[in-house]
């Protein structure tokens, strides 16, 4: 037998106690593995220094067996500080975000990994590590969330169950719509994407500009066929339009800085010999493309297509206007 072998029958062998009611007794293992006695006990002492065994209480025989304890991982996985402090971090992150459902499962899981952990030390150095980081929150501009809706409509994408909710579009048209709920959307603002059957298509609606929702106890078959990854890697924002070709050219004074930074999922970039980067992707979405662009200022140039340029410049003179 290879060393390999003798590693996974050690393994099997914990698989065995820990799924083993009754326990197991030396010769089990030994009928189990085809093994001597000598070895079966040697094998079960290897166990019994990996997790935690005990002796399976049996009035009715006097042959012992074990099993593995209920936690019998607590020896083998152990959780460090700086993973806690990185969970810490990403739940300090999503509150100022205002995902606070997104918070309070965080917190359950951290809950559960402490039940793993026996270092009384751990929090101590988690505190440490935080305030050692100097962890900030960046601050930036952005719509407050209606927490109400939000649980609500999690809780029905999770169900699968339908919602109904009066909405008002940019257009001025109110309605009262059925939606089956399949995700949420977030940036500056936070959308729900949903199927709308009378429309025959999915739709995007601003969770504060939704009224009156209430989940409806219809299940709605999901598309097994979606992919909401896909889905959004058509837009460079939320609304969805036909994709474009776009092409960018960035000044070689932001080359380490463009080159570092994802503008969209299809993106490619090739460094000139000037120094320059050419950018391409394809996407909808030319109001929040050109809005985007606004940000690298004189150091971006949009060279195609023309409708989006078309639209940029619009852009430009408007606020122009406002000066």
């Amino acid at each position: 037998m290879s060393r390999g072998d003798g590693i996974r029958d050690i393994i099997r062998l914990g698989l065995l106690m820990q799924d083993s009611f009754q326990g197991l007794s030396i010769q089990d293992i030994q009928d189990e593995f085809g093994v001597s006695r000598s070895t079966a006990i040697r094998m079960k002492r290897i166990v019994e220094e990996v997790f935690a065994v005990e002796e399976v209480d049996n009035m009715y025989s006097s042959v012992k067996k074990w099993r593995l304890s209920k936690k019998p991982l607590t020896k083998m996985i152990k959780f460090t500080a700086e993973e806690f402090a990185e969970l810490e971090q990403c739940k300090s992150m999503m509150k100022n975000h205002q995902y606070t459902n997104r918070c309070d499962l965080i917190s359950e899981i951290m809950a559960k990994m402490n039940d793993f952990n026996a270092q009384k030390a751990v929090k101590t150095d988690i505190e440490a590590l935080l305030e050692a980081e100097g962890y900030a929150i960046r601050q930036f501009p952005r719509y407050k969330m209606n927490m109400t809706t939000f649980n609500l409509l999690s809780e029905a994408i999770k169900a699968m169950k339908y919602v109904t909710f009066t909405y008002e579009n940019k257009k001025g048209e109110k309605g009262d719509l059925k939606i089956q709920p399949y995700g949420i959307i977030y940036g500056e603002k936070t959308y729900l994407l949903g199927y709308n059957e009378a429309k025959k298509g999915f739709r995007t609606y601003n969770v504060n500009e939704i009224k009156n929702p209430k989940i409806v106890e219809e299940y709605f078959d999901r598309d097994e066929d979606f992919n909401l990854k896909q889905y959004l890697s058509r837009s460079f924002g939320v609304y969805q339009e036909t994709p474009m070709k776009v092409k960018l050219l960035f000044s070689k004074d932001v080359q380490d800085a463009i080159k570092n930074y994802n503008l969209h999922p299809t993106q490619k970039m090739k460094v000139n010999p000037d120094g320059t980067t050419t950018v391409t992707f394809e996407a909808g979405g030319r109001y929040e493309i050109c809005w985007h662009l606004f940000r690298w200022g004189k150091d971006v140039k949009l060279l195609e297509p023309q409708e989006l340029k078309d639209t940029y410049k619009k852009l430009l003179a408007d606020a122009q206007g406002q000066i």
